[in-house]
């Protein structure tokens, strides 16, 4: 589908009260899409936790901040079964149901990604089963909630969060910040630097690229997946200004000097490029785009990575 149909689609349900619900149907109908969304969302959660490297008798985990839950629970559940007292998840909107999240955590003792998050957690093996026998028998959010220690803040501010606490041992994100003004983003980050401890860490994953372009029944094929580089700010706007569609089109190197600004120490970036990279010529690249950065100093740089991993501390 041209991306500009899309566009037009989303801007309509934009001005609906279920447009985000409406619009996330397509990718609901698709086959084992709740067995997918479980183990990526569970693999996702457990692979970022294990780039850390925190040793799991000094680790003594305390509260969990996830930025998006979106429609799943899965992320906020691990992070219980790895052994946070409490978990504080937050999101744009109230999403999340019982009856989708019964019908993902059916799926979580997979394989051995059980024997995997033990590893990891405070809990033993015979424990994180037992947890997790109880979670799949659940009749509502409410005794998830409660059984996890899960807080759970839809519409938040960072005000809200606050309201929890202060201070999060671990701040996570999937595939979240791209979604996020950078006027945020700047209140953000500077949150953070006063929310981690000094030993804490935050690990987000960021998506770099078009959603336009992204797989699906609505995607466009004919687009590069950096194609939203090529237009001002006001002609995205126009095409992509609403809450459906946004994204801030900004690169790994925005999210670094972010860091900088805020004497975040980097850890890690790892970028990574997961289909045909077919990024975009130095012209092809609007000026307004290039304005969003202080020290951009190769141009190339924000076509390099579709996706990546950012690892910071205080």
């Amino acid at each position: 589908m041209n991306w500009k149909l899309k566009a037009s689609l989303q801007k309509l349900l934009h001005f609906t009260k279920i447009g985000d619900t409406l619009n996330h149907i397509p990718a609901t109908l698709k086959k084992d899409y709740h067995k997918n969304v479980c183990l990526y969302q569970a693999y996702e959660c457990l692979r970022k936790f294990e780039e850390i490297e925190i040793e799991t008798e000094s680790r003594n985990p305390k509260k969990a901040l996830e930025i998006g839950t979106g429609y799943s629970l899965i992320s906020s559940v691990i992070l219980h079964l790895l052994g946070f007292d409490k978990v504080v998840t937050v999101d744009i909107s109230k999403d999340v149901s019982i009856k989708t999240f019964r019908k993902q955590i059916q799926h979580i003792d997979s394989g051995d990604f059980l024997e995997r998050i033990a590893l990891q957690s405070t809990f033993s093996l015979t424990e994180i089963k037992e947890k997790v026998q109880q979670l799949q028998s659940f009749q509502t959010l409410e005794e998830v909630f409660d059984f996890c220690n899960i807080v759970y803040i839809p519409n938040y501010t960072l005000s809200d969060i606050e309201k929890e606490s202060t201070s999060f041992d671990y701040i996570c994100s999937q595939v979240v910040f791209e979604h996020i003004s950078p006027v945020f983003l700047v209140q953000l980050f500077a949150k953070m630097k006063s929310w981690l401890p000094e030993n804490g860490v935050a690990v987000h994953t960021i998506n770099f690229i078009d959603h336009f372009a992204n797989p699906g029944f609505f995607q466009d094929k004919n687009i590069s997946e950096f194609n939203f580089l090529k237009y001002s700010d006001e002609t995205w706007k126009y095409w992509a200004g609403n809450d459906i569609a946004y994204t801030n089109r900004l690169s790994y190197v925005y999210y670094l000097e972010l860091c900088e600004t805020n004497n975040l120490t980097v850890i890690d970036f790892k970028g990574e490029n997961y289909r045909i990279h077919n990024p975009l010529s130095v012209s092809e690249i609007h000026s307004d785009i290039i304005k969003k950065y202080k020290k951009l100093q190769n141009v190339e740089d924000l076509c390099k990575y579709q996706r990546g991993t950012l690892i910071f501390k205080h």
